[in-house]
């Protein structure tokens, strides 16, 4: 069941924004909606509810939704931010609506500090991001079930139902869809439940004509496949809607689709509070202790859960609030002067994001004439979808064997041979270690396949390209600070400390340059303006890559993540942390391993699968 319709044109700083990077926010002061379940004052709470929520982001308010919707359960969610009006979700600086965070030195990048970009508002990164809806291979689902162990129903079996329930998928304009060949099949990939409002779309009225171009080139470089729908389990050359509702040509984020209108008695939130720790008894989790930010409040309000208390804080901030509530590293713990409630390891560990490596630029000796007659408009796109550009999207997801084909058994090989202890902290846990030797076995396996995609190739109007990592074989750390555990946590990106992700990163660099030599684009004598034709020698190519990586894609993962307590996992396959009860964690921490492409469809598609979990506990 095939369809076609349209995408519109990008430039090439706009190609690099459309993968889930978090568009800056210049938020003025709060928006307060007048609704009873916005619990503006402490004393207003209920003494207890059945479930709390920490994080009222794209996991958060997804999980809150579902638990709510047959009026059986009442939930709290605590959100740090606040609400923010859709006419202030515009760009600018980093403000209100996110976080101003920035990681540690990064030794390998000459000690660079590196922004750690998050949303920071009701509706968390989904209401900041650059909206674009992707989903990995099956393998990379299939993945996290290998290293989930026998039954693990974390497989692509086990996601596409969910995938299918977190967004309601709309169908392009048939008519430039035709000219641009966007095809798409809803019975294989995608639902269109009508309890679910949040929208994956091809919204807008335009594309450079010029995408095609780079479209119909990119389409006979050897080994790419080009499926009927990239969110069907195979990648290759596709176009990928984005999180826009196309009847008011809006964002569609998890406040619109998961608290705008619901107006439940049994659904609460209150914003501006910062959850300082889980409560517990013995090994029980039942209640939250916060304290708001505004006012002259210091002491901590606690509230109770009497069935499960749900974290969804994301990849930074889930670790340190289940660190402050004594569930960590044990030594890390004690230096905090922290009483140990379960030493795991884990918890902080396996941190992983897209880096987004230097942009590849080209210049036309010759403009491409326009393959077809476009001229079609911007009108019509409000406020919280930025920029129209920003609305569309188009990539190559490719394996290593066509990226490299010279050369993929080669990385591959350097990488199964290593001893990872080389290559992490010497504090590192026996367990966490074992976890990362497994993904070792795995990823070099997957290195020689053509299942798993490495490069992201996001493609525009204009020649050349940002190559973009979607997987990465350091792995970082987010902490807290030992002497200031309350403070925004430590996070270590730990760029390049594996020297495979710099291979990987040249023989992307490569592919671009070797597809923007290819045939096709012969009679345009483009000509390489960025980094220039001299830079060829591996030497000088990781000289200038290490000059300009960036180590976050706007895709942070794995700080909580699904896996064994022997592996260094922090949650079950029912995604409760382990050695405790009635407490689990659902947001992208939890992911052991990235996937090819944005993030924000597979935690919406957690989140579906996690509230469907705890309802199956009670």
């Amino acid at each position: 069941m095939y369809s076609h319709s349209k995408p519109s044109g990008l430039s090439i700083v706009t190609v690099a924004l459309i993968l889930g990077l978090a568009t800056h926010l210049a938020a003025s002061m709060p928006y307060i909606p007048m609704r009873a379940r916005h619990v503006a004052n402490v004393a207003d709470l209920r003494e207890s509810y059945d479930y709390i929520i920490v994080g009222g982001g794209t996991a958060g308010l997804t999980v809150a939704d579902r638990l709510t919707e047959d009026g059986e359960y009442t939930v709290l969610v605590i959100e740090h931010g606040y609400f923010y009006d859709a006419n202030d979700v515009l760009g600018g600086g980093r403000q209100a609506a996110q976080y101003n965070l920035t990681s540690v030195p990064q030794p390998m990048l000459g000690n660079k500090t590196a922004p750690v970009d998050i949303g920071h508002c009701v509706g968390g990164s989904s209401a900041i991001n650059g909206m674009a809806v992707m989903r990995g291979t099956a393998e990379e689902y299939n993945i996290w079930a290998e290293l989930g162990g026998e039954g693990s129903t974390w497989d692509w079996d086990g996601m596409l139902p969910y995938f299918k329930k977190a967004m309601h998928f709309m169908p392009p304009d048939a008519a430039l869809a035709a000219d641009f060949h966007i095809s798409y099949d809803i019975e294989s990939a995608w639902g269109q439940y009508e309890d679910t409002r949040v929208y994956a779309s091809y919204p807008g009225s335009y594309m450079s004509p010029q995408l095609l171009t780079i479209y119909n080139a990119m389409s006979v470089m050897p080994g790419v496949d080009v499926p009927a729908d990239g969110h069907a389990g195979t990648h290759g050359l596709f176009y990928y809607p984005v999180s826009v509702d196309p009847r008011s040509m809006t964002r569609s984020y998890s406040r619109t689709g998961h608290w705008d209108n619901l107006n439940r008695t049994n659904y609460e939130i209150i914003t501006g509070s910062r959850a300082d720790e889980i409560l517990f008894d013995g090994s029980i989790a039942n209640g939250v202790a916060f304290v708001p930010k505004d006012g002259n409040v210091t002491t901590a309000t606690t509230v109770k859960a009497t069935k499960e208390v749900i974290i969804a804080a994301g990849t930074i901030h889930t670790p340190q609030l289940l660190q402050l509530s004594g569930i960590g590293p044990a030594d890390l713990l004690e230096q905090a002067n922290i009483p140990v409630k379960v030493d795991l390891p884990g918890v902080g560990s396996n941190f992983q994001d897209h880096p987004l490596g230097p942009s590849v630029a080209y210049r036309w000796g010759t403009t491409p004439p326009s393959p077809i007659n476009s001229t079609g408009g911007f009108g019509g796109f409000g406020p919280g979808t930025r920029f129209p550009p920003m609305t569309q999207g188009l990539g190559a997801f490719l394996s290593l064997p066509v990226v490299s084909p010279d050369n993929y058994d080669a990385i591959a090989a350097k990488y199964e041979s290593q001893d990872l202890a080389d290559y992490v902290p010497e504090t590192t846990a026996e367990s966490v270690l074992a976890g990362y030797k497994l993904q070792q076995e795995i990823y070099a396996r997957e290195m020689r396949s053509e299942e798993v995609s490495f490069l992201n190739q996001l493609i525009g109007g204009t020649p050349g390209a940002m190559p973009i990592g979607l997987h990465v074989t350091s792995r970082g750390t987010v902490r807290i600070d030992p002497m200031h555990p309350e403070a925004e946590p430590l996070v270590d990106y730990a760029a390049l400390t594996n020297p495979v992700d710099m291979d990987l990163m040249i023989a992307y660099v490569r592919f671009v340059r070797r597809f923007m030599e290819s045939e096709p684009f012969a009679p345009y004598n483009a000509t390489e303006v960025y980094p220039g034709a001299s830079v060829t020698s591996d030497d000088d190519l990781a000289s200038w890559i290490r000059g300009v990586y960036t180590p976050r894609g706007y895709h942070p993962i794995g700080t909580a993540s699904k896996m064994p307590r022997e592996l260094g996992g922090v949650v079950d396959e029912g995604l409760l942390v382990h050695g405790t009860e009635r407490l689990s964690v659902v947001d992208a921490s939890i992911m052991p391993t990235l996937i090819g492409g944005t993030t924000q469809l597979t935690v919406y598609a957690i989140a579906e699968k996690a509230a469907a979990l705890i309802k199956s506990r009670q």
